[in-house]
């Protein structure tokens, strides 16, 4: 089939353009393979620590759920009980709305990091740490505004245990909540949840890029799984320990619907029944599933990145 050939006059051929050309196509395409990348990744992640993040759930509502002057359990005697009760596969309570979750959410607020951080700074510039720390805050925060209702959805499973009255399937979930507070209820904590992924983005990206820039410079290690296992360990623990007052208050948001007129009333009831401690609720359980959450997380990505032709985080 014969072409159709135009010619340009040569200023039009210029670098100028050949970078704007560039900057059409190659940036939408290099976008969506970060996504769909850190989608697979975060994904990934979900699936293996899920039985820590139902613990997880259930430790922060322990104190809601206790006796008066009866002490809740711990994170073991927390897993124990549920298969005890339940059975083992309610350690993969709310997988479906998770990986869902891991997928669009991960996958944006994980994906969109290095694109926004691109165009903050200019492909040619060294990002400090404030700029590292604004690019997680906005990618985290917008993909936790989009998908806030399947974090609901999933938090809610994962807390039902044995009770009657919860719903036991996602749109069992979503009935009841339209239902008891219409179409809004299913942004319930959407604030204190799009905070926490702001701050859980840019702390987590932040921290690993930074980590890993500096084990560099210390140990000059290459860029192999050494260098992405010690860089993803720390980002994990300082992830965890930032984000878990706010991960408190988010989950009993979820939970109790209406029970809580706001953040800052959810804050101040968490302040009045357990003081300062109760913020930091679930910490060992927290850890315990975001530290392997992030190494599998960053791990995978940076093979994944590999294999698709992008660079290293």
């Amino acid at each position: 089939m014969a072409q159709k050939v135009i010619e340009l006059p040569a200023a039009a051929t210029s670098s100028s353009d050949s970078k704007a050309s560039a900057a059409v196509f190659f940036i939408p395409k290099s976008v969506i393979t970060e996504l769909y990348t850190s989608g697979i990744s975060v994904g990934t992640a979900n699936t293996a620590t899920n039985p820590l993040d139902v613990i997880k759930v259930r430790l922060q509502l322990a104190r809601n759920q206790a006796a008066v002057g009866t002490k809740p359990p711990g994170m073991v005697a927390t897993g124990i009980s549920v298969v005890r009760n339940e059975g083992v596969a309610a350690l993969w309570s709310g997988l479906g709305p998770s990986l869902a979750r891991g997928f669009f959410f991960g996958g944006a607020r994980l994906g969109l990091y290095t694109p926004i951080k691109t165009v903050i700074c200019g492909d040619n510039v060294r990002p400090s740490l404030e700029m590292k720390v604004l690019s997680g805050s906005l990618s985290g925060g917008l993909a936790a505004a989009v998908t806030s209702p399947i974090e609901l959805i999933k938090t809610r499973l994962q807390a039902a245990g044995r009770d009657p009255t919860a719903a036991k399937t996602s749109m069992g979930v979503i009935r009841a909540v339209v239902s008891q507070d219409g179409v809004a209820g299913l942004w319930k904590g959407a604030m204190p949840g799009l905070i926490r992924s702001a701050i859980l983005t840019a702390a987590q990206c932040a921290t690993y890029d930074e980590v890993k820039r500096g084990v560099v410079a210390t140990t000059g290690w290459g860029d192999g799984v050494s260098l992405h296992l010690t860089s993803s360990m720390i980002a994990g623990l300082v992830t965890t320990t930032i984000t878990n007052p706010i991960d408190v208050i988010k989950t009993r948001m979820f939970v109790g619907g209406k029970s809580y007129s706001g953040p800052i009333a959810c804050a101040s009831h968490v302040l009045k029944t357990d003081g300062l401690i109760g913020f930091m609720k679930g910490w060992s359980a927290s850890y315990a599933r975001l530290g392997p959450h992030t190494v599998i997380m960053f791990l995978a990505a940076e093979r994944l990145r590999k294999y698709a032709g992008l660079q290293s985080l």
